[in-house]
Parts: structure tokens; sequence; C-alpha cells
């Protein structure tokens, strides 16, 4: 089998709601659910593995990028790529650190399998979080049914503009609609550098946090993403100064 769970025992649940992020644009996703994670303190209880992740991608990881299989050393520990499913017990969180596979078979392969146990454990609703490029500091959002739309209006967030989602969150969401889950996709708006899209952005993730918070009625402190924005904002400062000088040097030299 290409792709599959590893779970040793499945936690029985009333009305669990699950959580999704996983590394795209900005990196607004990931930041988001790994603040979640550290935050909470959720429980472990489920892998998926897939000979679809690459352990480095050669392009943006959310286009279905090709890339080179491998594992990553973390703390000299060899690691393989995966999708990591935690458990909040009050109020229940199924909280989801998504991958991205390469290929999209490889995502539409993966998606499934994560719908899968989303089913299992009596999941009906969930909330995705991304980034979307336009309107830094702002949130907007997409549903799969116009009722929560609508809903959210009447929280201040505003619908996105028409266009494109992709990869492991987009169609969880999108194919969660098939399990009927309802789903709800919080954007963080962001200014990404062309050059390096997935250079994060703190201040995004914690904006789509602090909605979550609102939304879900939970109480998670996002302060360390402000020091955390404010540190990266000088750094992203220095990338576009470098991105504007090469630029110039181009077209001084006549490769541009």
């Amino acid at each position: 089998m290409s792709t599959w769970i590893r779970c040793d025992r499945r936690p029985r649940l009333r009305k669990p709601v699950a959580i999704v992020g996983s590394p795209g644009l900005c990196s607004v996703g990931r930041i988001a659910i790994d603040h979640l994670i550290n935050e909470l303190r959720p429980k472990l209880f489920a892998e998926l593995h897939s000979n679809r992740f690459p352990a480095v991608y050669h392009g943006p990881s959310w286009l279905g990028s090709p890339g080179s299989p491998g594992v990553r050393v973390i703390d000299g520990v060899a690691v393989l790529p995966r999708v990591e499913f935690y458990l909040h017990r009050a109020p229940e969180l199924v909280i989801t650190r998504g991958y991205q596979a390469s290929a999209s078979t490889g995502q539409y392969e993966v998606a499934i399998k994560v719908l899968d146990l989303y089913e299992e454990l009596g999941v009906r609703r969930m909330f995705v979080l991304a980034a979307h490029p336009g309107g830094r500091g702002s949130v907007f959002c997409a549903a799969t049914d116009p009722g929560m739309v609508e809903e959210m209006g009447g929280h201040g967030i505003g619908r996105r503009e028409p266009g494109g989602f992709y990869g492991f969150s987009a169609l969880v969401l999108g194919m969660g609609k098939l399990r009927n889950i309802r789903g709800l996709c919080l954007f963080g708006g962001v200014e990404p550098i062309l050059e390096r899209p997935e250079s994060p952005d703190p201040h995004a993730a914690k904006v789509v946090l602090d909605r979550l918070n609102d939304l879900l009625k939970i109480d998670v402190d996002t302060s360390e993403l402000e020091r955390y924005g404010e540190r990266f904002e000088e750094l992203r400062r220095e990338v576009r100064e470098e991105v504007e000088r090469r630029e110039k040097l181009d077209r001084y030299t006549g490769y541009a």
C-alpha cells in the first residue's frame, strides 16, 4: 500500500471538530498548526505515511511539485515525512498537521485517507487554516456551503475572492463536502515574496488563529507569534531588498 495510517487505538469521540493546516503560501497554515500544538499540548494519536511524500521539494510544495524521497533529520533522529493527527479532549479537536504529496494523484490519495479517518472518528465540522495573496492583516473565508459564508459575514470575515486554492488542505476541505463534513477555511492575507513563496509570515498566522479563537471559543495565546512576526518583518525587508538589488543588476548587465 502506498499510503497508510498508523494508529494503535482510535479514540472514542462525541462531536470532534477537525482543524487542518499544512505547508503552503507564506507557511501560514503550518505556523498556525504548529502553534496550536505547542500551546494546547494535544496528544499525537495517529500518523499517515505515503511514498508520495518527498523529503524535499523542487518547487512550491502545495502545487504537487516533484521532490526527492528521503527523511528529515531532527535532533539527530531520522524522521519520515508524514501527516500527524493530534487529539485535544476539551473541546474535542482533531488537530491535523498536513504534508504535501507530490503530483495530483498523490494529493488525492492522501486526502482520501485523511477523510476516511475523520469519518471513523465522527468528524462533522472542519476548520482549515491557510493564506491568500493580498489584503495583508485581514482574514477571508471560503466554505463548503453558502450558509457558512454568510455566517462568517456576521463575524466581520469577508469571503475570499474567486480563484484557485491548492494542495493538501484544499483537497481535504473540498472532498470533505462529499463526506458530509461542513468545512470552513480561514485565509490570512499575505504579501508573498515571489522568489520565496513559502517564506513565513507569522503575523498572518496570528490573525487567523485569533479568529479561530473567537469561532471555537478557545483561548490560544498568540502573543509569541506577534513577537515572532516582528523579527521576521526585518528579514522580509532584507530579502526584498536583495531581490530588488539582483533585479537591478540583471537589468544593468542585460540579463533581464
